[in-house]
C-alpha cells in the first residue's frame, strides 16, 4: 500500500512539474477576450456590495481576480494550481476505487492524460470560466466518489461547497446541480440510497434557487436572451410570431437587429431610446415567456439541439481562444484519442444504453463508480439542451463542460467494464 502511494505521488509531481515547466510563457501572458474587461470590472467592486455577488457576471472568476489583485499572470497560475489539484484528486479517488492495482494505476494515469488535451488544459491560461468551470466540475466528481467510498458529514460539506463554486462559475451549471438533485429525490424515493442523500438534493436545489436569485439580481440572463431574440427569434416567423403573442413589442427598430448579438450594432438591444418598451418587456416577462417557448415544442427544441450535437462537442477551432503561447504537452493530432471528436452521437447513445442497463441492473452494488457514470452520462443531453438553447453566442465554448462530460463518462464506462470483466472471470463478487 506505501509503494501505491509513493508510486501515485511520483506521478503526480511529475506531473504537475510538466503542466507548470512547459507553458512559463503562457503563464506569463495568458489571453485576455471580449469579457475579461467585464470581469475584471466586478473584481474591482468591494466584496460587500451587492454589485459584486449580484452582477452581470457569476462572482466566482472575479473572485479569484480580486484575490490575484487583478494581475491576470497570477490569476493563470491560480488557475492552473487548481486545475492540477483537481484532476489529481479525482484520478486518485477514482484509482483507489478499484481493488485491481493494474486497473488502479491504468484509470489513474490516463485521467491524467485526459487532462492535457488542448481542449480542457488550453483555458487555464485564458482570462475566462471556461478553466474554473473545468476545474470546480472534476472537484465536484472527486469528492463524490469520496463520499460514496463511505459518507462522513465533512464529506457532504466539502461536495456541497464545490457545487456552490461549480454552479456561481457559470450559471448553466447550476442547471446541472437541479437535474442532479432531482436524481438523489428519486433514487431515494426507489429506495437506492439512504434517506440521508436528500440532504444533497435539498442543498443542491438552495444552490440553483440562490443562483437563480442572483442572476435576476444582476440581469445576468439578459444578455444571453437578447443574442437568442436576435439570432434565432428574430430571424424566424414562427418564433417572432409566439413572442408577439406573448406580447413582445414587435416594431421595425426590433426587427432591424435580426440577426445581431445582444452588443451589435452599437449595443442598440440595450441603448437605443426606440426600444424602451422592449426592454421593460424584457425584463418583466421576456424569461418566463422564453421558457414556454422551449415547452411548447419539447420535441423539436430537442432536435434542434441533438442536429448540432457533434459540431458543439467537437469544438473546432477551440484553439483560435488560446494564449498565442501555448504550447500543449498532448498534440492535437493525439487528442482524438483521449477526448471525443469523431462518432460523437453513436458514442452519446451506446453510452445512454449502458447507463440506463446500469442503472437498471443497480450495477452500483459491484461498484460504486457506477453510481457516479449513470447520473454523469444521463444528463449530458438535458445539459446540452439547457446550454444550446441558453445563448446563441459561442455554443461550442459554452458547451466545453458537456465534451468533458461525454469523454469522462467513456471513460468510466472502459474502466468499469473492465473491472467486472476481471471480477467475472475470477468469480468474485464486490462493491
Amino acid at each position: 500500500m506505501l509503494n501505491k502511494k509513493i508510486l501515485f505521488l511520483s506521478v503526480f509531481l511529475i506531473y504537475a512539474a510538466a503542466r507548470i515547466l512547459t507553458n512559463l510563457p503562457a503563464l506569463q501572458k495568458p489571453r485576455e477576450l471580449a469579457d475579461t474587461a467585464a470581469y475584471l470590472r466586478i473584481s474591482r467592486e468591494p466584496i460587500q456590495s451587492q454589485k459584486f455577488w449580484g452582477d452581470a457576471r457569476p462572482f466566482v472568476f472575479p473572485l479569484l481576480l480580486k484575490i490575484a489583485s487583478q494581475d491576470v499572470s497570477a490569476a493563470a497560475l491560480m488557475q492552473l494550481a487548481l486545475s492540477i489539484l483537481a484532476w489529481g484528486g479525482f484520478a486518485l479517488a477514482l484509482g483507489a476505487s478499484f481493488q485491481r492495482a493494474e486497473l488502479s494505476f491504468f484509470s489513474s494515469g490516463l485521467i491524467l492524460v485526459l487532462s492535457l488535451v488542448p481542449h480542457l488544459a488550453g483555458w487555464d491560461y485564458v482570462m475566462m470560466t471556461e478553466s474554473l468551470s473545468v476545474t470546480f466540475f472534476v472537484l465536484f466528481l472527486a469528492l463524490s466518489v469520496w463520499l460514496l467510498r463511505g459518507w462522513q458529514t465533512y464529506k457532504a460539506v466539502l461536495l456541497v461547497f464545490a457545487a456552490f463554486l461549480l454552479a456561481f462559475t457559470r450559471d448553466t451549471n447550476a442547471y446541472l446541480l437541479l437535474m442532479l438533485a432531482g436524481m438523489l429525490a428519486l433514487a431515494v424515493l426507489f429506495r437506492w440510497l439512504s434517506p440521508r442523500a436528500l440532504i444533497l438534493a435539498a442543498s443542491f436545489l438552495a444552490i440553483f434557487l440562490l443562483n437563480n436569485y442572483t442572476s435576476n439580481l444582476g440581469g445576468r440572463w439578459m444578455f444571453p436572451l437578447n443574442n437568442v431574440v436576435g439570432k434565432r427569434i428574430l430571424v424566424n416567423a414562427a418564433a417572432l410570431q409566439y413572442f408577439e403573442n406573448c406580447g413582445m413589442p414587435i416594431t421595425p427598430s426590433l426587427l432591424a437587429l435580426a440577426d445581431s448579438f445582444a452588443n451589435g450594432q452599437d449595443r442598440a438591444f440595450y441603448e437605443a431610446p426606440e426600444l424602451q418598451e422592449y426592454r421593460a418587456w424584457l425584463r418583466s416577462a421576456g424569461k418566463p415567456c422564453y421558457m414556454k417557448y422551449l415547452l411548447a415544442r419539447p420535441v423539436a427544441r430537442a432536435v434542434d439541439a441533438l442536429t448540432r450535437f457533434e459540431a458543439l462537442i467537437r469544438f473546432d477551432g477551440a484553439d483560435k481562444y488560446f494564449a498565442r503561447s501555448y504550447d500543449p504537452l498532448i498534440p492535437y493530432l493525439l487528442e482524438s484519442f483521449f477526448y471525443s471528436a469523431y462518432f460523437i452521437l453513436p458514442l452519446w447513445a451506446g453510452l445512454t444504453l449502458a447507463a440506463l442497463f446500469a442503472l437498471w441492473a443497480r450495477a452500483w452494488r459491484r461498484n460504486i463508480l457506477w453510481g457516479v457514470f449513470i447520473p454523469l452520462c444521463l444528463t449530458i443531453f438535458p445539459h446540452l439542451f439547457i446550454t444550446w438553447h441558453g445563448d446563441a453566442m459561442a455554443p461550442e465554448r459554452h458547451a466545453l463542460s458537456v465534451g468533458l462530460q461525454l469523454a469522462l463518462s467513456g471513460w468510466l464506462f472502459l474502466f468499469l467494464t473492465l473491472d467486472w470483466m476481471t471480477s467475472f472471470r475470477k468469480g468474485e463478487t464486490y462493491g
